[in-house]
């Protein structure tokens, strides 16, 4: 639930239009950051709290993505991947405070330009230089630079977290994290800081830039160590023991962006319903006939807004359920481990499923609207400019559902479907158990995989050619057990008990959407479930009426399903949201 002071934040006339006009709309989009620093700004940050302040700084990053997706981006950045590193290696208390004040913006400079998944292969260096007990940071070469960060708009303070390749006396000792000065007080680059900024962008338009290093002083106390230390003899020590610990320790600081991402990308879902499907109510349309009626009296819309809202809901329930686990920071920072392997592996996944359900939840909503949903003024574009973006940003999707995928068939910490488990069959007077049914096309893509690669290695094939020669089905293979995860999360929390009766009120609602979101997952593979004997033929045929009759009955429903968003009021703008639409539309 959102906090009631938090919406306030928004009713400020600097949120009323938040459309990209100028050659510099950053401008603004800093402007209302400094609205937000003025009203939240502490020498703590939310981070650094229990439960209660972590949640209330998912909602502010919810409501944020709402009002103003190029906003959310910059503030995530600030408050989770700069703060968020900075707490759990071990900041200074100094720096720290400068941060959650707001006196310096975040970022986060990780990613290079030369080398594609270049986290894994940093190529900054950080050379330890013992008579300044400080560190040289340096890019090597172009294709060193870190880019894109949204550091480009000079007069404003800036500190990042950049991780770089740590060099004792000429050993690599793994990648490590460092809080770097890009702008000083006056807004102008640092000493030995080159940035290039970048053409605007058309979707989600920040002051992106390419940043390289020449001889960059960074004070040792500005080395966010994590419990490794060089002594005064030059003596090298990390408590992990091995750079490639200490790698996948500092690339781990992403779990930050996964808590914040899904929060962000979860929110503008739910927007686009809150504008969408009250629009489709009023807006009136015309068939091929000459039959008038509200847009959401037609099937098609019902089909595509309430699967909007389905998949809202559900990318809702799914990054809700990670957010302590994304941005948890051991007491006292600096010292830690980092989370383990298999939990980093499922915030990534998650980040995945997210990011998938609500660009398609978005995608439906502008479809929905015809052409006014590709104006900038009705929002939904600005909206999957974000989730557009981390199709990529934050982890590219098929590179992670592809790590997935090689996690789980070659480690052992998967365990597929059981064999010979079978969904009682639609058509026999029950409803299928549509968990089962998923988990049925899970188990036969985890087989049709692990023996490809079985039979590769047996054959003496090498292994990298042979997994290139299984993506495809490495990819619906993780695709699969995403779904079935996500639908049995959702079965236990939406679906009505057995034998209940019909359920009303908001629980109603929801196993409508839960019954709504099953039939899609199935439907686009009715024939192999058939095929399987899983379905019946009459009743694989029938998945498509039956998803239409669903939607149907969600009809009655929508204003009640507009609650569950939980949408105030005060960050909808734009014609859509209002109640006469072409008036708002034509003056």
């Amino acid at each position: 639930m959102t906090d009631p002071d938090l919406p306030e934040l928004f009713e400020d006339p600097i949120f009323d239009d938040c459309t990209p006009r100028s050659a510099r709309p950053w401008v603004g989009t800093y402007e209302r950051l400094r609205h937000l620093h003025d009203r939240i700004g502490s020498p703590v940050p939310l981070l650094a709290g229990g439960p209660v302040e972590q949640e209330r700084l998912r909602s502010l990053l919810e409501l944020t993505a709402m009002a103003d997706p190029a906003l959310f981006h910059v503030l995530f950045l600030h408050q989770c991947m700069t703060i968020g590193p900075a707490l759990d290696f071990g900041a200074s208390p100094e720096d720290v405070a400068e941060l959650a004040s707001g006196r310096s913006v975040g970022a986060a400079l990780n990613t290079e330009v030369g080398l594609g998944s270049s986290s894994a292969a940093i190529r900054t260096e950080a050379v330890y230089d013992p008579a300044a007990r400080g560190f040289v940071l340096t890019s090597p070469d172009a294709a060193a630079a870190k880019y894109p960060p949204n550091v480009g708009m000079p007069g404003l303070p800036r500190l990042a977290v950049v991780s770089a390749r740590l060099r004792v006396s000429g050993t690599d000792h793994g990648t490590h994290l460092f809080l770097v000065p890009l702008r000083g007080g006056d807004g102008a680059p640092a000493a030995g800081v080159a940035i290039t900024p970048r053409p605007r962008t058309s979707l989600l338009p920040l002051d992106y830039a390419a940043v390289r290093f020449d001889g960059v002083r960074v004070p040792y106390h500005r080395w966010l160590a994590d419990g490794a230390a060089v002594s005064t003899a030059g003596e090298f020590h990390d408590p992990l023991g091995d750079p490639r610990l200490r790698t996948a320790r500092s690339t781990g600081w992403s779990r930050f962006a996964w808590g914040a991402v899904t929060a962000g990308l979860a929110a503008v879902a739910r927007a686009a319903v809150a504008l969408t499907l009250p629009h489709a109510g009023r807006r009136r349309t015309v068939d091929r006939w000459g039959a008038v009626e509200y847009a959401l009296d037609r099937p098609n819309q019902q089909r595509l807004l309430f699967g909007a809202a389905a998949r809202a809901l559900a990318a809702t329930a799914v990054a809700r359920q990670v957010t302590e686990v994304s941005w948890r920071i051991p007491p006292g920072g600096g010292r830690g481990r980092g989370l383990p392997p298999a939990v980093m592996g499922e915030l990534a996944q998650v980040k995945v499923a997210v990011d998938v359900l609500a660009h398609e939840a978005v995608d439906r909503c502008r479809a929905a609207c015809g052409a006014a949903g590709f104006f900038s003024e009705n929002r939904l574009i600005e909206y999957q400019a974000l989730t557009s973006a981390f199709r990529s940003a934050g982890g590219d999707n098929q590179l992670m559902l592809l790590d997935a995928a090689w996690q789980m068939v070659t480690g052992d910490g998967y365990e597929p479907p059981p064999a010979g488990h079978r969904a009682a069959t639609a058509g026999e007077g029950t409803e299928p158990d549509w968990t089962l049914l998923l988990a049925a096309r899970e188990r036969a893509l985890y087989e049709r995989l692990a023996a490809a690669l079985r039979g590769a290695a047996e054959a003496g094939e090498e292994p990298s050619a042979a997994w290139h020669e299984q993506l495809d089905t490495a990819q619906a293979f993780a695709e699969a057990h995403r779904a079935r995860v996500t639908l049995r999360m959702l079965a236990a929390q939406w679906r009505p008990e057995p034998g209940g009766g019909p359920a009303g009120g908001e629980g109603g609602v929801r196993a409508g959407l839960y019954r709504l979101l099953a039939l899609e997952a199935v439907l686009p593979h009715a024939d192999w479930y058939a095929a399987a004997g899983l379905l019946s033929p009459a009743a694989a045929e029938g998945l498509g009426r039956e998803l239409t009759a669903t939607c149907r009955r969600l009809v009655p429903r929508a204003a009640a399903l507009v609650e569950l968003l939980e949408v105030p009021r005060a960050v909808l703008k734009g014609p859509l949201a209002g109640v006469d639409y072409v008036r708002d539309l034509t003056d």
